[in-house]
């Protein structure tokens, strides 16, 4: 969407406050997100990895959308969130940042969903860079496009878009989070997290995590109705690689005893090599992709209460 576009719909629906929420396409722009995407899987970003220069490339690319959505900030400067970690490959304490921006909600009843998705990848190998364009630029550019939607759409709870580091290496920026919460401890009541959404290769996107939180399969059955891909539940009942329960972000959250579902695709030939390259990327499914996300963005953060309290 144009920005004179995107700026008429705000006034539009500052004006009208009975007018009905805007469609997911006609809230958000998908050349946004799908730019986004590919500009942080440059080499020029040199796979990202935390504390090193394409890291802080990245995280003012994110800062600005942040802030030019309007995004409320969370961090400690701004919308930085720096913490330390324990690099698991080497040992070694390593800075790490978090970039957190708050939307909020209509409703005062003290429930949040948490948006994540990592924006860090493993860097550069043996003088081969690894740009991670689904590995998970793609998460970051379906992240802030759930941004955009419901800066135009206001949430019925609130929304908390976290941009995390250090996820290749532990999940750093996710145990950093839910170590020091921006919000109360108790007020987040689910997390939705977006992890490699842009390479379906076989036409499929899967949502992992209702095996252990039965109540939000009603959301993903009706979300999966009207998306405009396919949107499957599973990978979450296996052993091992069938299993994505501990794989990514979303396990610090399982730990933790908070609701969680994961978007994702299966992997692929590319997956943690240098070649995964925005150029493999299908734009049209993609866009697709992010539509269907910001779908199930949405459903989530309307149904909090039943995730919370499951009847």
């Amino acid at each position: 969407m144009r920005i004179a576009a995107f700026a008429a719909s705000v006034l539009l629906l500052s004006a009208c406050a009975s007018a009905p929420e805007p469609s997911a396409p006609e809230a958000f722009s998908r050349t946004d997100a799908i730019s986004l995407t590919q500009e942080l899987s440059r080499d020029s970003l040199f796979g990202r990895a935390p504390n090193t220069d394409g890291s802080a490339t990245a995280q003012e690319m994110i800062t600005m959308r942040m802030a030019r959505l309007g995004l409320i900030p969370l961090g400690e400067d701004g919308y930085r969130a720096p913490f330390m970690f324990t690099n698991d490959e080497t040992g070694a304490e390593t800075p790490g940042v978090n970039l957190l921006g708050l939307i909020e909600g209509r409703s005062d009843e003290g429930m949040t969903l948490v948006v994540t998705a990592h924006y860090d990848h493993v860097g550069v190998i043996d003088g081969e860079i690894y740009n991670g364009a689904d590995d998970n630029a793609s998460g970051v550019g379906a992240l802030m496009a759930v941004a955009e939607y419901f800066t135009v759409a206001q949430p019925r709870h609130d929304v908390i878009i976290a941009a995390l580091d250090a996820e290749e290496f532990g999940f750093g920026g996710a145990k950093a989070f839910l170590a020091e919460p921006p919000v109360a401890r108790g007020a987040i009541t689910a997390n939705l997290n977006l992890d490699m959404v842009a390479r379906g290769d076989n036409g499929l996107l899967w949502a992992s995590g209702t095996s252990h939180w039965p109540q939000i399969i009603p959301i993903i059955e009706e979300v999966a109705e009207d998306a405009p891909i396919i949107l499957n539940m599973g990978f979450d009942t296996g052993d091992g690689r069938d299993d994505w329960t501990m794989l990514a972000d979303h396990a610090v959250f399982f730990e933790a005893g908070i609701p969680h579902l994961y978007l994702g695709v299966e992997d692929h030939p590319d997956y943690h090599t240098p070649r995964d390259d925005f150029a493999k990327i299908d734009q049209t499914w993609f866009a697709l992709s992010i539509e269907t996300i910001v779908m199930v963005a949405k459903a989530m953060a309307d149904e909090l209460e039943d995730i919370a309290e499951p009847s």
